[in-house]
């Protein structure tokens, strides 16, 4: 179909020097950028490009790692994480610049984003590659022109700007699609095998999904060039396990020194598959990114299924319809040539689809096993997925229009089609433009205004937010003080997170915490679950307990020390007045801002967020710290639960302890309503609280047993009140 097209009608713009001709993308893409994004941007002391979660999840990623020691492998980023730390890989902060800049750190200001540069050579690239892609279909050079500009504005790239970085980087698929069509005869010359393994390398370095939709690319059309050349397979097989084993070595080496190895295996799984998804009806949906085209109702996807062609596709797809007739032996030739590949791009689209098949807002949903659905996940965000075959649909959209129409009446409809989808995509892009405009430094601002944060990290080595997690409430002021001050921190947000060194700094933290021991090199950020367990397990005498710019500190020793200023421990009386509000005979309600809300999570387990009505615990066990009545002494307590049941989950088995003592076994069958008594252990004197256990024997997702779609919560009981009798 992609023959030489010398014999093609030189009509229009034409420019004699082939590298003057390439200029003509450079600028599109450097004009396009400053249109949609503006030159602020490339400000890299500006930080109003780097808002939102995921472009300061990006931003603050590489702030860690510019300030870190070199390390062997080179990606690794210890500071940031600590006992679950990982690499700059799983932050999306481009590991391929971040590597660059780390290396010319002494050079680059403070602060240094090169978010924005980033997303002009993807403009610029983008651009590039479209216009030899389209210079294989036509020499016209004019419509070239405007073809280039149609796959530039293509709105699924221009979604991602200011969202997720790395992602911008459509121009990897164009490359990829231009050395498919490019290889017209089969060849297997060393300059076709350093350019994929030019292209692989670099999308490795850049976005780990922007990389397999290449990878599958380049394996079908090595396939599909091996089974064209089976009459001459034997002299080839050598050059073939040399070009695979030496590709492979070099992209096992990049993995492991982008870091993409830190994580134990299975870690890289999440749950998600079928949620963030594409829907059918997404190539037509604009999301309000048209004046024309009205966002359809659809299921929500958090925009990772966002499709759109544009209303210029949209106006040439009737025409390339149309004209494909005329081309149906090249076609026929096309897809037996490139079987593989196109076998690769449908199952690609398959995936993007997922499970879950949605039209609009409606949904048809198969079972998949365990197995299959813990490895999709590692991909969850599998709408993307989509994009391989939406540029190769777009390029031959562009083909039969540009093959198939003359040229006079072609110039007219590329450049209407062209103006339309600048216009009336500029309803979303628009807008990114008027955000980039505003300087706003707000989330980078740290909000730890007190002096004692500044004398806390010359007495600290290390700050952390406990309990650890990633993606903690607050922890990005909390990564931005010890970005500021240079101090590792666990308060992070990572992409994927090992989950076993997680766990493993969970467990080693409830351990202390129980022996009631605060390591005095640690300045401590504690979530308002942990609050209470902190009161009991602090020594008064020597660490310091308070509330300072809206966050609860613990400071180990703080009180021992000769040159620490003095500060006010005011949470010791915040306490004691919630716990006096606990009586005998007075529920103790866990709903949504009540006073039992506070007692999740007392020393680790797994609740869902509270209710209204209290809260659903997740997975197979939950623990609870309550404190006891004042000057009381309980007999029993009395639990008000609600019962994850459904006909085709009947009833909740569950153990509950407390203190350790032997447990209460109960089955539960009532969706709400069902008491459990418990004995109270005997109480220690000066005994303030007591730790409940709930061993959860088989909790079920409402995905599962066909009550929601995609919650893949395993609920097991809701926790409404207790009371003390």
């Amino acid at each position: 179909m992609f023959e030489n097209t010398s014999n093609q009608a030189n009509s229009g713009m034409k420019i004699p020097l082939a590298w003057l001709t390439l200029l003509i993308p450079t600028f599109l893409g450097i004009i396009a950028f400053f249109i949609v994004v503006g030159p602020g941007a490339l400000n890299p002391t500006r930080l109003d490009f780097a808002q939102g979660v995921d472009p300061f999840k990006d931003y603050i990623g590489w702030i860690f790692f510019r300030n870190a020691p070199w390390t062997f492998p080179l990606g690794l980023n210890p500071s940031y994480g600590l006992e679950f730390s990982n690499s700059v890989v799983f932050t999306d902060s481009i590991p391929l610049l971040a590597i660059f800049f780390k290396s010319i750190r002494q050079f680059l200001p403070e602060p240094f984003q090169y978010l924005g540069l980033w997303t002009l050579i993807c403009f610029i690239l983008q651009a590039y590659f479209a216009w030899i892609i389209v210079g294989l279909i036509t020499t016209n050079r004019w419509a070239q022109f405007f073809a280039c500009g149609l796959l530039l504005f293509s709105p699924p790239m221009l979604w991602r700007i200011n969202q997720h970085a790395a992602l911008v980087g459509h121009f990897l698929i164009l490359v990829a699609w231009y050395l498919i069509l490019r290889q017209v005869k089969i060849s297997n010359s060393p300059t076709r095998i350093l350019a994929w393994t030019a292209l692989l390398s670099v999308s490795l370095l850049i976005h780990f999904s922007l990389f397999v939709m290449v990878l599958v690319m380049w394996l079908t059309n090595r396939i599909d060039l091996l089974w064209r050349s089976r009459p001459i397979i034997k002299k080839q097989w050598p050059q073939l396990v040399v070009e695979i084993i030496g590709m492979g070595m070099i992209l096992v080496f990049l993995l492991w020194q982008a870091g993409y190895f830190v994580m134990s295996s299975g870690s890289g799984a999440m749950e998600g598959y079928g949620f963030f998804r594409m829907n059918l009806l997404s190539p037509f949906d604009a999301k309000g990114w048209s004046y024309f085209m009205r966002p359809l109702p659809t299921l929500m996807d958090y925009g990772e299924g966002y499709m759109y062609w544009g209303l210029g596709f949209l106006v040439l797809w009737p025409f390339a319809i149309f004209q494909a007739r005329r081309f149906i032996p090249a076609i026929l030739i096309f897809f037996k040539q490139n079987a593989c590949l196109i076998l690769g791009l449908v199952m690609m689209a398959l995936f993007a689809i997922t499970n879950h098949i949605a039209l609009g807002t409606r949904e048809i949903g198969f079972a998949i096993s365990e197995q299959i659905y813990t490895v999709a996940s590692i991909f969850r965000a599998s709408g993307r997925f989509f994009w391989p075959l939406f540029y190769g649909l777009s390029i031959a959209c562009l083909f039969f229009v540009l093959r198939g129409i003359k040229s006079k009446l072609l110039i007219l409809l590329m450049g209407f089609a062209f103006c339309i989808q600048v216009i009336d995509s500029s309803a979303g892009w628009r807008q990114l433009r008027k955000n980039f405009t505003i300087i706003d430094k707000s989330q980078h601002d740290l909000q730890f205004k007190d002096p004692f944060w500044g004398e806390a990290a010359k007495h600290y080595k290390k700050v952390l937010l406990m309990p650890p997690q990633d993606k903690s409430l607050g922890w990005e002021q909390v990564a931005l003080y010890a970005a500021k001050y240079h101090l590792p921190t666990n308060a992070v947000f990572f992409t994927r997170i090992d989950a076993a060194k997680r766990d493993q700094a969970q467990r080693q933290f409830e351990s202390q915490l129980s022996q009631g021991y605060w390591d005095p090199s640690v300045l401590y950020i504690l979530q308002a679950n942990l609050v209470l367990p902190a009161y009991f397990h602090f020594n008064p005498n020597t660490d310091l307990l308070m509330n300072l710019d809206g966050v609860t500190v613990l400071a180990p020793n703080w009180k021992k020390c000769a040159t620490c200023p003095p500060m006010q421990d005011n949470l010791r009386q915040e306490m004691q007045a919630r716990i006096a509000q606990i009586k005998l005979d007075k529920p103790i309600s866990f709903g949504k801002g009540q006073l039992g809300s506070e007692f999740f999570n007392g020393l680790g387990g797994s609740w869902a967020w509270p209710e209204q009505w209290g809260a659903w615990t997740i997975g197979n066990q939950a623990q609870l710290m309550l404190p006891l009545p004042v000057s009381s002494s309980p007999k029993r307590l009395t639990l008000n639960l609600r019962a994850f049941v459904t006909p085709n989950h009947p009833e909740q088995k569950i153990e509950i302890f407390i203190d350790r003592m032997p447990p209460v076994i109960a089955t539960l069958g009532l969706f709400e309503a069902n008491q459990v008594d418990l004995p109270m252990p005997e109480l220690s004197p000066g005994k303030q609280f007591i730790e409940i256990t709930f061993s959860l024997k088989n909790p079920a997702s409402p995905k599962d047993v066909g009550v929601g779609s995609t919650d893949d919560r395993r609920l097991g009981i809701g926790l409404v009140s207790a009371t003390y009798h």
